[in-house]
This record gives structure tokens, sequence and C-alpha cells, in this order.
């Protein structure tokens, strides 16, 4: 492969989604530091593969030490990689790694804390509750169709916790949660909704295996969707509002989920 550019993974990130590799695959971008640095932590210990990392010469000379057998190291002056990454670009440094195989289906089963995300549109959502739910500690993401897992928006807004967190993701989010329900007696589906019918969000408390549904930004669940869950929660709202955003919403009901529930 001595004709392909290692710098090409970094270049115009702005919108940038996954990257195509010809030796690794799909390959996705993590910017700055702390995310770097976690994200080769997680391939010393063996869980990622990282092919390379960006950096300011500067940011590089306190990395060497730290990089992992066989990840490339590329420097040039902050003027140079903002003008590729197409944006001023302060972080110093970048890496790109291959994107992980998804979990086991079967691995699903085993989940007693799940978020269920049927579908969203918004990559910044995406990232602020996959990064609320690795930090309140449950136990998996099940996604829909929207946007990218591993989108340069979604990592950087996860802070990581797209690659901590098991997330599986399914055209028919829906048949792969009734199969998560059946598999174990007194599971329970809960829905995030603002109807007359929602128990108040202060007075519920989750059963032993328990999944919370969001619905997405714009409509909410829909009445069938409801229907398909047990029963439904609200967060009360004052002074006018009328809804919290998703993924405020998302990160107040995980933590009562999570109130009673051991943190690992």
């Amino acid at each position: 492969m001595t004709d392909f550019d290692p710098w090409e993974p970094f270049r115009d990130l702005r919108f940038a989604g996954t990257r195509e590799h010809p030796e690794h695959g799909t390959c996705f971008i993590a910017e700055g530091r702390i995310l770097v640095e976690d994200l080769l932590v997680s391939a010393r210990a063996g869980r990622l593969k990282v092919i390379s990392v960006a950096a300011t010469t500067k940011a590089a000379a306190e990395l060497k030490e730290r990089l992992p057998a066989g990840v490339e190291l590329l420097t040039a002056a902050p003027a140079a990689l903002s003008e590729l990454a197409g944006f001023p670009f302060h972080r110093g440094l970048m890496a790109c790694a291959q994107v992980p195989d998804p979990p086991p289906v079967s691995a699903l089963a085993r989940v007693h804390r799940l978020l269920v995300l049927p579908r969203l549109y918004d990559s910044e959502n995406l990232g602020l509750l996959l990064r609320s739910a690795a930090a309140l500690g449950l136990e998996g993401v099940l996604a829909g169709p929207g946007p990218g897992l591993w989108t340069r928006r979604t990592v950087r807004v996860s802070m990581g916790a797209v690659w901590r967190l098991p997330v599986w993701r399914a055209e028919d989010p829906w048949a792969r949660l009734a199969e998560w329900k059946a598999a174990e007696a007194g599971s329970e589906v809960i829905a995030a909704a603002l109807s007359p019918e929602a128990m108040d969000a202060r007075a519920w408390r989750p059963g032993p295996r328990c999944a919370l549904v969001m619905g997405p930004e714009d409509t909410g669940l829909d009445v069938v969707q409801l229907g398909a869950c047990d029963r439904a929660v609200a967060i009360p709202m004052a002074s006018g509002m009328d809804s919290l955003n998703v993924a405020a919403a998302g990160a107040i009901l995980m933590f009562r989920m999570m109130e009673q529930t051991p943190r690992n």
C-alpha cells in the first residue's frame, strides 16, 4: 500500500463520517488529548486497533513513548493540521482507529439496564445519550436508524462512550426489543412520554430488568410505539416549558433508572 497517503483519513473532517482504509477497512477519527489518550489505553488493552496518530510536534514528543506497537505517528505544525482538517484545529492530537466489530446479538439478552433509541436524527443527541448511559452505569444501548455511531461528531460528543459501551444497531429495534423482553420473565419496557397517562418520573421505581425507550427529537414516540411499551414515565415541566431536549430528558430518566442499582 505504498501509494496510500497516511494523512488522508484526517483530511476535511468538519462533516466527516467514517473513512475507508485500504488495509484496515472502515475507520473512525477521534480528536483531542482526552479522547486520543483514552483510545490508546483501549488499544494497549487489546480492545481497539489504532492505526495512526496525527499530532503537533509538541504533542507528539509527549505522546511518543505511550504509543502501542504498530501505531504510526504523524507530526505537523498546528497551522498544517488546521489546513488538513478543514477548520481551526487547536486540540493538538487526532487518531485514526479501526471500527470494532459490533457486540454479539446474544449478549443483549444479558443486559438488565438498557437504553433504547428507535430513531434519532441528530448525532450530537446520540453522542450525549451514549455519554450519559456510560457515565450512569447502563449496560448497553439498542439503537435503530439514525446518525452513525462512528462519525466524528458522535465520537467526540460521546467522549469515548461509543467504544466503552455495547451498542446494538438494528433496522427494526422493536423486534430486537421484543426478543430482549421475552428472554426473562418480569422484564419491563418503559417509554419516556409526556402523555396524560404517564407516571411522574419522581415516583418511578424501575424493576430489576428494565429498558428505557426514548423517542425521536421532533415527534417523540407515536401511539403504536407507546402501545408496545408496558408503561410511560414523564418529567413534569414548569415555567411554561413543554418539554426537554431528548438528551437532557434521557440523562434524568437514566439517573432515576440507576438510583437503586449498584454501580459497576
